[in-house]
């Protein structure tokens, strides 16, 4: 008797860099690739081809590439059990995260992994030659990257003005592309900004003057400049982040800062700050907007408030710090400490929309409320229904199961499961028998290929109930554990009369603060705390 034959559910992934189209090569397009992969699954007796995952623009220094990610996510699921690609730069060029994909998790999943040009099939067992054309793919992406950067410094040392956005107030010459010239409406905006600064204007001030006017952001004035379409979440806003950029930059002197900033390594596009020390600060690059003596005198002023600014934030962390969200915007509430109303050993806190700070007021309301305040409601909060647990716990853990989980009785799964198990059992005995009938020339290989389809499809809506099956149990408990652990931690904090961060933390997972509104003659404000495991409680 014949050993049935291993199926095989085949995942095809190709890539193509932006960079790979500036050559001429055909073989590496799109097309060629798919064309090539598919005629080779078709000659591979028990391959069935499950899927192509295309990247087209992406390099190989990262695996940050969203069909790779869906391919990776359908291999962990069970759905491809074999990885077929090129060659391996296509796979990737990254040395380390390369060779932790073939040597550790796609092993350690199952996955047979196959490189059609290079000659590497994970099922050979260990093949030497996979860390050497890893290492090779890698050398060459820090190759090309050391290449960029000598360029890019000779450039910038060359006055030219490399960032694809330009800064407000200039726009890029025609005749040099790298180079700035003077936009003269938006500069004339920047002299104003610089202006109202000197005269001792705040950034609550500027920006309020400048939203009254409906004078266009620097963002939304690139976008129009530009002819580009505008991102969906943006804002029209003048801001104080805006402003603060515009009144430091020394671009407005004639002068270009390049080397701010670098990437971690040619095989990650995170960036992290360099330190000032290290900058290219190249002078009289273009034109400047303003003059020197009103940028340093803007300077002065900003490190004056910055320094007043200072001795009014909180220095360390706040009782109720990155737990307080504001209800209109969503974004934190951030302390402020009031300097005039703090008194020796005791200092008032109030905590007030970030949104609204950043925007001056534009974006948001205030949303402001004392710490002494909060505390009382929480505390009240929790007291409250410590006491309703006291009286009642059986009701209020009845009233969190229907609320978290549902009223439907627990369904007999030990059961199901078994029933999926027994089913998705005797499809792989179909399948073996299938392939034994064909190997012995029983059923013709047209017939073999429709009942070999069919059992596969089944296969597939039978994996999914039991993995649906499973999760759904998964979920239904732990959230039962969930609501046991909650009702411990406030039957353990039933007797506190004070609040603490480490209360907070263990107890709480946010709260929403509403602004407050008069009604009827009374102040009110909405305030909804979202306790850990179980949110909202009633």
């Amino acid at each position: 008797m014949n050993t049935a034959q291993k199926l095989y559910n085949v995942g095809a992934y190709i890539r193509l860099s932006v960079k790979d189209t500036d050559y001429k090569d055909d073989s590496q397009s799109i097309e060629s690739q798919q064309q090539i992969l598919s005629q080779f699954i078709s000659m591979m007796p028990g391959w069935i081809e499950q899927k192509f995952y295309i990247d087209n623009g992406f390099s190989g220094g990262n695996f940050d590439r969203p069909a790779f990610q869906e391919m990776i996510s359908d291999i962990r699921s069970g759905k491809i059990n074999l990885l077929l690609v090129k060659d391996l730069s296509r796979f990737g060029r990254n040395y380390l995260e390369t060779g932790k994909y073939l040597e550790e998790e796609l092993p350690a999943l199952g996955c047979r992994f196959v490189a059609l040009m290079d000659n590497v099939d994970t099922e050979d067992g260990e093949n030497d030659i996979i860390p050497f054309i890893n290492g090779l793919n890698d050398y060459y992406l820090k190759n090309l990257s050391d290449r960029i950067k000598t360029v890019r410094t000779a450039k910038a040392k060359d006055g030219q003005f490399l960032a694809s956005e330009t800064p407000y107030g200039y726009t890029k010459s025609k005749e040099a592309k790298n180079r700035l010239i003077i936009d003269e409406p938006a500069a004339e905006i920047v002299r104003k900004i610089y202006e109202m600064r000197v005269s001792g204007m705040g950034y609550y001030s500027i920006c309020k003057y400048l939203n009254e006017r409906n004078i266009t952001t620097p963002r939304w004035h690139f976008y129009i400049s530009e002819n580009r379409q505008a991102p969906r979440e943006f804002s029209k806003a003048w801001q104080a982040s805006c402003l603060k950029r515009i009144l430091e930059s020394e671009i407005y002197l004639g002068h270009t800062i390049h080397n701010q900033r670098k990437t971690i390594s040619h095989r990650s596009k995170k960036q992290v700050r360099r330190d000032k020390s290290e900058w290219l600060r190249v002078e009289n690059t273009h034109e400047p907007i303003i003059e020197k003596s009103v940028w340093e005198a803007v300077q002065a002023i900003n490190q004056e408030a910055t320094a007043k600014v200072a001795h009014h934030r909180q220095k360390q962390s706040s009782l109720f710090s990155k737990m307080l969200v504001c209800s209109n915007c969503g974004k934190t509430l951030i302390p402020l400490v009031d300097s005039k109303r703090s008194k020796k050993g005791k200092v008032y806190t109030s905590y007030y929309c970030s949104t609204y700070s950043s925007s001056c007021g534009t974006l948001c309301t205030r949303h402001s409320i004392p710490e002494t305040v909060l505390k009382q409601i929480i505390l009240g909060a929790v007291k409250n229904i410590s006491e309703q647990i006291t009286l009642n716990e059986s009701r209020m853990l009845e009233q969190l199961q229907e609320r978290l989980i549902g009223t439907a009785k627990r369904q007999n799964t030990a059961k199901q499961k078994h029933d999926l198990e027994q089913k998705l059992h005797s499809i792989e005995m179909q399948t073996a028998k299938l392939y034994e009938d064909r190997c012995e020339g029983i059923i013709s290989d047209e017939r073999f290929g429709e009942m070999i389809t069919s059992l596969e499809d089944k296969r597939k809506v039978l994996e999914i109930e039991l993995s649906n099956l499973n999760q759904s149990t998964s979920v239904r408990e732990q959230k039962l554990a969930d609501i046991e652990n909650w009702i411990r931690l406030i039957k353990e904090k039933s007797s506190i009369e004070d609040l603490d961060r480490e209360t907070l933390e263990v107890l709480i997972d946010r709260i929403e603060v509403g602004e407050s509104e008069v009604v009827d003659g009374e102040k009110r404000r909405d305030i909804r705390v979202y306790y850990k495991f179980v949110g909202l409680v009633n």
